[in-house]
């Protein structure tokens, strides 16, 4: 046997988090520049938050990191990805969004059918999962897209988990719900004026006012997510049937008829405004999730073999910012060059 048969080959040495995330850097800034699409996937385990299931944690998240290898090598997704006892974070050049979010369905039943003795048979584990891309209009960088995956990882998760959020699909369907909802306040403005144009009656001015206080309720209230605008779509397309049918037998003789019809109308509309009330915590909750600290950022302070237990914790993790704050200084100095 020569000597060279008898040389082993070195094995591949494994890349450390700052240089994957470097190298993820990377990758998203050639799609950008050459315009390929590039998708990123972060998901985080449901539960599993206290101090007695942390062991069980460490355990299942390199598991799921293997079954999304799993994943990405039979669709032929070529990616990077690290993972933590928080998340996981993967990143894929040339691959759709679309694409991803059907890689990300299969991701949710392979993780029902993780078995482990920390998993209850009768509770199948179940993750959240956010994406993010740069095929959608504005300024797109790495710090972006991981933001966006990991605003949808949130969303996800705080509407249950078991699920996959894509953020910027969510922002352009709330958009799309507006513009509808101010379509139709308009369409009942119109109607209102058709329908009490010529009366003079109290039952007619009662009718006035009640529309008047529904459209005004709708435009006083602030920015909302999907479910409370289509909350409001729904109440005003219903306010739109009761008018036309309110139009329709307007004469003198059925006024007084159609007061029951326009009372139960009423409290409907009630109902519908104490479920609105319901939804300012939620409110409150997306809105306050614009203040978090996301993104690249705080991947560095959470990263693989880095516990909050190990002696050395503090002096590692100030290792990490520092690594990050000199990326982003190189990353400046190379831009002004």
């Amino acid at each position: 046997m020569s000597q060279e048969a008898a040389v082993e080959t070195p094995k591949k040495a494994r890349l450390t988090t700052p240089q994957t995330l470097h190298l993820m850097r990377l990758e998203v800034e050639n799609a950008v520049k050459h315009g390929y699409p590039i998708s990123c996937m972060m998901f985080g385990l449901d539960g599993f938050v206290t101090s007695d299931t942390m062991l069980a944690r460490k355990e299942l998240m390199p598991l799921l990191f293997h079954e999304l290898k799993t994943v990405a090598f039979e669709r032929q997704m070529r990616g990077l990805g690290i993972w933590t006892e928080g998340f996981q974070l993967a990143v894929f050049p040339h691959v759709a969004p679309e694409d991803l979010y059907d890689a990300a369905e299969e991701m949710l039943e392979r993780a029902r059918k993780i078995t482990h003795a920390a998993v209850d048979p009768e509770r199948p584990l179940t993750i959240s999962i956010g994406i993010g891309h740069n095929q959608h209009p504005g300024e797109v960088d790495f710090e972006s897209v991981v933001r966006d995956a990991e605003t949808g990882m949130e969303m996800a998760s705080s509407s249950g988990g078991d699920q996959v959020s894509r953020w910027r699909e969510v922002e352009t369907e709330v958009d799309r719900l507006r513009v509808e909802l101010e379509e139709q306040i308009r369409e009942i403005d119109e109607i209102q004026r058709s329908a009490f144009a010529d009366g003079q009656a109290a039952e007619e001015q009662w009718g006035r006012d009640l529309v008047s206080k529904v459209i005004a309720l709708f435009q006083a209230e602030p920015d909302q997510t999907a479910g409370v605008v289509k909350l409001q779509k729904d109440t005003v397309a219903l306010l739109k049937e009761e008018l036309a049918s309110f139009q329709r037998t307007s004469t003198a003789s059925q006024l007084l008829e159609a007061q029951n019809q326009i009372a139960q109308f009423e409290r409907r509309v009630k109902k519908l405004t104490q479920s609105l009330e319901r939804t300012e915590q939620e409110l409150k909750r997306v809105a306050s999730m614009k203040d978090v600290d996301m993104g690249v950022a705080s991947l560095y302070r959470t990263v693989q073999g880095l516990s909050e237990e190990d002696d050395l914790f503090e002096a590692k993790r100030e290792m990490l910012k520092n690594i990050f704050d000199a990326n982003v200084a190189l990353r400046a100095e190379m831009n002004s060059k």
